[in-house]
């Protein structure tokens, strides 16, 4: 994959943090978990993070966000990723208004209440595919709504639209595993793995057997995470520091660079 010159510099970013939340957290699950950007950019910094993909919580604050990411001017380099829900009656227009401003899009269909393969978000898919940005979709073990199942399935509708699949497809080594051989088995070239949560660094090696370290984004799920945690795992795998730095960097780098100008 070619690279964007400019604001995408392959050599500033040797350790990107795809999956990076900002703000308050709304559901009780999370016990009301805030930061405020200057917060998360400091934990970032501190784990060695040199560039981030940076959404909103389930408050969905995009617009909020996008301004704090436009005012900020220290490190790391920030890229804005948009949550996207089709009850906001206002994202669609949002979203239009800042495509020269929106990296990603976030889809959580567990608080979405609708699986991804669902109609209402197709003109979102469309919107992807017109903006060439990835769309980070939440994976889970409530698998009727957050079943990996449901990505391959627009994955392959919209073939050039490029998915992450977070918690590599679920936060289970079943369901990792699943992900993995159900990607490779029905030949879907545009889903790619996040690693955020995924403690069991053998079981990441068994992924990249099946599906080639060039599969894998490196995400930490900060605000809820710690970045140092997952980079330990990754750094502790038994792989080439050529693999380790695909992970960490290159292919996030390769598919954000796919953004129309």
């Amino acid at each position: 994959m070619q690279f964007d010159t400019g604001k995408l510099n392959l050599r500033t970013f040797s350790l990107f943090d795809c999956h990076v939340h900002v703000g308050s957290w709304g559901t009780k699950e999370f016990l009301g978990r805030t930061t405020t950007l200057k917060e998360s950019c400091e934990v970032l910094v501190k784990s060695g993070v040199t560039g981030a993909l940076v959404m909103p919580t389930d408050t969905q604050e995009n617009k909020k966000l996008l301004e704090q990411v436009q005012k900020h001017d220290g490190e790391p380099p920030l890229f804005f990723c948009a949550w996207v829900d089709p009850r906001d009656d206002d994202i669609f227009d949002f979203l239009q208004e800042n495509k020269h401003e929106v990296f990603a899009f976030k889809i959580h269909p567990s608080f979405a209440r609708l699986p991804v393969d669902d109609k209402a978000f197709y003109p979102f898919l469309e919107l992807a595919q017109t903006f060439s940005v990835p769309v980070v979709v939440h994976c889970g073990r409530w698998r009727e709504v957050a079943g990996y199942e449901h990505v391959l399935n627009v994955a392959k509708m919209f073939r050039k639209v490029h998915f992450i699949l977070s918690h590599m497809g679920g936060d289970s080594p079943p369901l990792v595993l699943g992900a993995a051989s159900d990607i490779l088995d029905n030949g879907v070239e545009n889903c790619f793995l996040g690693t955020e949560s995924i403690r069991e660094y053998w079981l990441i090696e068994k992924v990249i057997k099946i599906l080639g370290a060039e599969r894998l984004v490196f995400g930490s799920d900060h605000n809820l995470n710690h970045p140092s945690t997952f980079i330990a795992t990754i750094e502790a795998l038994n792989i080439s520091p050529n693999e380790k730095a695909k992970i960490f960097g290159l292919n996030a780098m390769a598919l954000l660079a796919k953004k129309a100008s």
